[in-house]
């Protein structure tokens, strides 16, 4: 394993069209990480350094969010969530050239990560969800911006009145994620955190608002229920998730746990929806420990070969 910073675009496609996905390569070796972030995110937001060790770290964008080309998000009234979970069936594909991998998903991405799972389960040996989106039922901001999902034009003046001020201005951005914490004085005294902010803020500025809103709308159409309940995916599988999410609520987690077959639940009290930056030391740990727990299977002879 060597660390690594790596950036690039990569171009797959979905129902809805094509996609340039931004990936940031943070370690290499021989098994892949892929993972995918929330609603508001980049690729930068984000460390995951206590998967270095372990392998190949991919952390893949969510379609038009981070450094794309202009016309990225274009097509965002159009997005589904067939579509963001074709899109990341393909990333992971490209990605991973039809390695298995272990996957990860926050928010919006663990609802993608969960499609991956369900649809194409000999790709993903582990799963690591982190406050993931089961079902459309949000609260807080995100929840707020659903109200207007039916009216594109109304929902883009709603995230850009919402959103846009802190794409100008770091110091508005650094307050307004107070609104998916609960444990305030975690995140902000997390120097992890605020290095993150340093390398992505710049990125998330290149976010187009169409995007946030394109988003939202997804997740207003989503309801992964009937097909967990039908073929749930059964490889080993951590769910992470803050006992006080103001975003994803708790609930979602409990039915979550109570119908993946191979499921480690491990809720977080004390905290909302960013677990990995409120109480980033007991999360890392946690992983650390259930990866060990849950070591890969040995290659077959066919595969050494």
């Amino acid at each position: 394993m060597n660390q690594q910073f790596r950036e690039f675009v990569i171009d797959v496609h979905g129902p809805a069209g094509a996609e340039p996905i931004a990936v940031l390569e943070r370690s290499t070796g021989d098994h892949p990480f892929v993972a995918f972030h929330g609603i508001t995110a980049v690729n930068r937001l984000w460390f995951w350094d206590v998967l270095w060790p372990f392998g190949n770290v991919l952390l893949a964008g969510l379609p038009g969010h981070g450094p794309l080309p202009t016309s990225a998000a274009a097509n965002w009234c159009d997005w589904t969530p067939e579509h963001f979970i074709d899109v990341g069936i393909a990333a992971v594909h490209t990605l991973t050239q039809g390695r298995p991998m272990t996957l990860i998903g926050h928010s919006t991405g663990g609802m993608i990560a969960l499609g991956i799972a369900q649809q194409m389960p000999e790709l993903v040996q582990r799963l690591i969800l982190v406050s993931p989106v089961v079902w459309y039922d949000l609260t807080g901001v995100v929840g707020m911006w659903q109200r207007l999902a039916w009216s594109p034009p109304l929902l883009y003046l709603a995230v850009a009145a919402m959103f846009g001020p802190g794409q100008h201005n770091k110091q508005i951005y650094w307050a307004s994620l107070r609104s998916f914490l609960a444990n305030n004085d975690g995140f902000y005294g997390n120097n992890h955190v605020a290095q993150a902010i340093r390398e992505g803020y710049d990125h998330m500025r290149r976010t187009p608002i169409e995007a946030i809103a394109g988003v939202t709308r997804v997740l207003s159409q989503t309801d992964l229920r009937p097909n967990l309940r039908r073929a749930p995916p059964s490889m080993p599988t951590l769910l992470i998730h803050g006992e006080r999410d103001p975003v994803v609520p708790f609930a979602q987690a409990q039915w979550l746990a109570q119908t993946l077959p191979q499921i480690d639940f491990f809720p977080v009290p004390g905290v909302g929806h960013l677990p990995y930056g409120e109480q980033e030391a007991m999360v890392n740990q946690k992983v650390d420990s259930w990866l060990k727990q849950n070591p890969l299977p040995a290659p077959t002879a066919a595969a050494r070969a």
